[in-house]
């Protein structure tokens, strides 16, 4: 689909800014448009031998969570973690339970069948799990606060709930013995944005200082590999503590002790240094496998195990079902596209439901949103009920959570929901499907009537090929990890020529391209994932004629032991120089509102 190409709005640099960069334009301009504007801010964001870590206590509720788990631990009374299905769910119940093991408690964990239970406490686990294990405090992790019945009824049976969360809060939240939730901090407070793992990382903070003290540092770097891999799953946003934690918890994972992610590594096949994109496309699908198609309590398995066997086994056995996965992704996508006409898109929503394997129709509602820009509703039909995953595009004022609940205040259509600002899930009855559809479309058509939803990249600098060195990538690697609300630097170049082009790929949706500028003998790799079609479109298959406007990404590339520096094509666009607005925008971005990247 076209992009625009707009520049950020944060145009002025802040003088003591730059003095703290070094005199770096680029650097200070990276910061600038990540909304870091002063020396403080920036300190947070670049110094991690000199942050100051937000204490626990300040997410409310967490000093009832505490006090009411050293009273279980010190009456000896029986405690279960009840997680979510997901990487962010599976990881806090993983380092909760690791958490225990360390101080000497012993605990069992819960997590509930996608497919027959469905996110979130579920009424008959709870009348189980206190029956046959006689619990007396249940914990929850990346889950619960949508869970008001639940935890009445959980009340009602004499069984003490805890719930740790990060989703958007409903109106009434559950009368638990505490509601550990982020989300009611302020949007600048540095924990706001913690998912669940943080949630429960921070929890563990207090139980490892109180039992061990001084000795409880070592614990809880230890467990910061578990952290990462929540963080980074769940796409929150890399900001405040968040960014902090995936720093530490990324060089935690590339050394990581437990026999788990070892062999997840060794499946995974990756080897370097690791970074955000392994752990959001090679290390998370592997673990969501096990939710996705049959049982996560593997996936924690595999966390807590110390038995280097059964990890390799159970890392194996992922790797499979993630080959299963990704082939039954693809099918469900192919299905779902050919439903969509020009009136859904003209309803600018896209509402979309099938017999489909109900634990990956969220990763396929990720890619219909990345082919056209628009939130997805997507269902699977399962009996009498249509269970939903919704994901949102992100523009300003737009929540996806407070748009659900709306349509219910006014319909009372979802028999359950829950979610946050970018992601949901639902279900209705199979019966109002139509309904549903007329319902979402009308409200979006009419809340988007006057919004231009064409997707847009946001560029950091302009650049020539030429400056393209380890020097540079060494600045840009000071903002690391990147990843939601910190993206990689967006450059943009031009005029460029094609010197050559291949297809790759068994189905040949990607390519390659060597690039040349003028005035520069040194040819360049670009690379276009999955874009190839979309760029033979417009250029055809020979665009060797072609003078190009293009905006990427820069990546390190490891191929056979030898690193390069290669440019992630994101959109291309025609350079001319007559009466060409794209040319003079470019141009432009060299004034100082948008800097060259020479220091």
């Amino acid at each position: 689909m076209p992009y625009k190409w707009a520049n950020y709005k944060n145009s002025n640099l802040n003088p003591e800014l730059l003095d703290f960069c070094d005199g770096d334009t680029l650097v200070a301009r990276l910061l600038t448009n990540r909304s870091v504007t002063t020396v403080k801010e920036a300190k947070f964001f670049l110094d991690y031998q000199n942050i100051d870590l937000v204490n626990s206590l300040e997410i409310p509720d967490m000093s009832k969570a505490f006090a009411r788990i050293i009273e279980a631990i010190s009456s000896k009374q029986k405690i279960l973690i009840y997680g979510d299905y997901d990487v962010d769910g599976t990881t806090s119940i993983a380092l909760l339970y690791r958490t225990f093991q360390i101080i000497g408690f012993p605990v069992t964990y819960y997590v509930p069948n996608r497919h027959v239970e469905g996110y979130g406490l579920n009424r008959d686990a709870i009348a189980k799990l206190k029956t046959e294990n006689q619990i007396d405090l249940l914990i929850t992790c990346d889950c619960g606060i949508s869970n008001f019945a639940e935890v009445e009824f959980a009340n009602l049976i004499g069984l003490d709930v805890i719930i740790t969360d990060h989703h958007s809060i409903p109106p009434i939240p559950p009368n638990s013995i505490a509601n550990c939730n982020p989300k009611t901090l302020s949007h600048d407070h540095p924990l706001h944005y913690l998912p669940g793992v943080g949630v429960a990382y921070k929890l563990a903070e207090l139980l490892l200082d109180h039992y061990l003290g001084q000795d409880a540092f070592a614990y809880k770097i230890s467990l910061l590999d578990l952290v990462a891999l929540g963080i980074i799953a769940d796409l929150a946003a890399l900001k405040g503590e968040n960014r902090y934690l995936a720093y530490l918890g990324l060089k935690e994972l590339s050394k990581s002790a437990k026999s788990g992610i070892i062999e997840l590594l060794k499946v995974s096949g990756v080897k370097l240094e690791l970074n955000t994109e392994h752990v959001g496309f090679s290390l998370a699908p592997r673990i969501n496998a096990a939710g996705r198609l049959a049982d996560a309590a593997r996936a924690v398995e595999l966390m807590i195990t110390d038995d280097a066997l059964k990890a390799s086994a159970l890392a194996k056995e992922l790797d499979e079902e993630n080959r299963s996965r990704q082939e039954l992704c693809r099918q469900i996508y192919d299905e779902a596209i050919e439903q969509i006409d020009q009136n859904m898109l003209d309803s600018k929503v896209i509402v979309l439901a099938g017999h489909w394997n109900h634990g990956v129709i969220g990763i396929v509602a990720s890619r219909v949103l990345e082919k056209f820009n628009l939130p997805v509703f997507i269902m699977s039909i399962e009996s009498e009920i249509a269970k939903g995953s919704v994901r949102s595009i992100n523009i300003a004022d737009l929540d996806i959570y407070e748009e659900m609940f709306l349509l219910q205040s006014q319909s009372n259509i979802f028999l359950k929901f829950g979610g946050h600002k970018m992601a949901a899930g639902f279900s209705i009855e199979k019966d109002k499907l139509q309904e549903f559809k007329n319902l979402v479309e009308h409200h979006f058509k009419n809340k988007f009537a006057q919004i231009d939803l064409t997707k847009t990249i946001y560029v950091d600098s302009a650049i020539r090929l030429s400056e393209i060195n380890d020097k540079l990538m060494s600045r840009i690697a000071k903002l690391a990890p990147y990843g939601i609300e910190n993206p990689l630097p967006v450059f943009v170049s031009s005029p460029l020529k094609i010197k050559n082009i291949r297809f790759m790929g068994e189905e040949q949706k990607h390519l390659k391209l060597w690039l040349e500028e003028a005035n520069n003998p040194k040819v360049y790799e670009a690379v276009l994932w999955n874009k190839a079609q979309d760029f033979t479109n417009d250029f055809g298959y020979d665009p060797r004629d072609k003078e190009l406007a293009l905006a990427f990404s820069l990546r390190h590339n490891d191929y056979q032991g030898e690193k390069s520096i290669q440019l992630d094509v994101r959109d291309w666009q025609l350079a001319t120089y007559q009466n060409d607005e794209l040319f003079l925008r470019i141009r432009s971005l060299r004034s100082s509102k948008m800097p060259s990247v020479s220091k």
